[in-house]
């Protein structure tokens, strides 16, 4: 499996707000940062405890790939998500590093 494809199986799983599809795409010591360096989430039990609420609160939720770039391990999405609860469409880059067949880095730039 290419980096490609894990990062594919992880937006389906979004999209679907599927969490436990969602959790196996990362490694156990995921790391997500926003631009700043702020710690999101450490570990796949705080992934849970972010990514569960927003699932339940946001179903009908869709990220949208605009372009991807891909580079060795990286992966690098400029997305729009759609279909939020608040009606807001949010727009970020997702810097995605995949090692062996899982994610384990991550850092969200907000647009």
């Amino acid at each position: 499996m290419t980096p490609e494809d894990v990062v594919n199986r992880q937006l389906d799983a979004y999209n679907a707000c599927d969490l436990d599809a969602f959790a196996q795409t990362y490694t156990a010591d995921i790391r997500i940062l926003d631009e700043q360096g702020k710690l999101i989430c450490d570990g796949i039990s705080q992934l849970r405890e972010v990514y569960g609420p927003l699932f339940k609160a946001n179903p009908h939720q869709v990220a949208i790939i605009e372009k991807r770039i891909v580079g060795g391990p990286y992966v690098i999405d400029d997305e729009t998500v759609i279909g939020r609860a608040d009606g807001k469409t949010r727009h970020a880059v997702a810097i995605y590093k995949v090692t062996g067949e899982q994610i384990s880095h991550v850092t969200l730039v907000r647009k």
